[in-house]
């Protein structure tokens, strides 16, 4: 039985978004896994794995909006603006105020620009930022716009014997949209600097529900494609004598409940044929899931 769909996993702190994906691929049984969006070996929550023609979603799927529960510490800045870092500056953050925090935060709602971390995944010329810098490269990130749709502070702790602040955060942003960036520039505001102990993806687009990886060796389940592509995109059922055009990846006329962007294309009987790009009223295939193809 060939096994496609996605497998919403909740990461464990340690591990690599790739150690992930190998440690999935044994519980399946198949090379065909891969990841939508990576996790820093720090963070835990969310990660969404495709598995079979399942990775074919991955690419749309990362373009979704993420939400994440995350601790910003003031006072310390680190060389990768988490706690993972080697310390490069340490100030006493008693002088901040609580009114500080929510009035500096407030500036990070809406557009922003931001620069990652140097350690991020960000390829350059082909190669990721965190191995040039392991390489002893010195580089900088040009600075990208991202979205924050809402950053909500959820708490905030006075940690009085090392003069330090701690500020829990609720983020739901834009895909690339790096907290570690957001902790280190609030910091950076703040006078103080600042850095990321802990990171939480709670939601990925519409995926909110997870299974621990233990879990999921002793019952391997995944969400079947069908079932995946219709929970994260629009769905239209196209007549009988579309569906041979569709399949072959044919352009064919647009349903009038068509909406703009990225729809999922069914068959009346429920097989999922593809993702297509309303254009100018036709359907334009970006992803055909034939079956026996990855």
């Amino acid at each position: 039985m060939s096994i496609d769909g996605i497998v919403l996993i909740d990461k464990p702190q340690g591990p690599t978004s790739h150690d992930v994906v190998a440690r999935t691929r044994r519980i399946f049984g198949t090379r065909k896994v891969g990841h939508a969006g990576t996790l820093d070996p720090m963070a835990t929550g969310m990660l969404v794995l495709g598995i079979g023609r399942g990775t074919r979603l991955l690419g749309y799927l990362t373009a979704s909006d993420k939400e994440y529960v995350a601790t910003i510490r003031l006072g310390i800045a680190t060389d990768t603006d988490d706690a993972q870092g080697e310390i490069i500056n340490q100030v006493s953050a008693e002088q901040i105020t609580d009114a500080q925090i929510l009035e500096t935060v407030r500036d990070y709602r809406g557009h922003i620009w931001q620069r990652p971390s140097n350690v991020s995944a960000i390829k350059i010329d082909g190669k990721r930022a965190y191995a040039r810098v392991r390489d002893g490269e010195e580089i900088e990130i040009p600075q990208r716009q991202v979205m924050v749709h809402d950053l909500e502070i959820l708490s905030i702790e006075h940690i009085d014997v090392e003069h330090l602040i701690d500020v829990k955060v609720r983020v739901v942003c834009s895909a690339g949209t790096y907290i570690r960036a957001l902790a280190r520039d609030i910091g950076a505001q703040l006078g103080v600097g600042g850095h990321l102990t802990s990171l939480r993806r709670t939601r990925s687009g519409v995926f909110s529900e997870m299974v621990a990886l233990d879990l999921l060796e002793e019952n391997p389940k995944f969400i079947p494609l069908a079932d995946a592509v219709r929970a994260a995109f629009p769905v239209l059922v196209i007549p009988d004598s579309e569906i041979v055009r569709a399949r072959h990846g044919v352009k064919i006329p647009a349903p009038i409940e068509a909406g703009s962007g990225i729809n999922a294309v069914f068959s009346a009987d429920g097989e999922v044929i593809s993702l297509c790009e309303n254009v100018s009223n036709e359907l334009i295939p970006v992803v055909v899931f034939m079956h026996g193809q990855g």
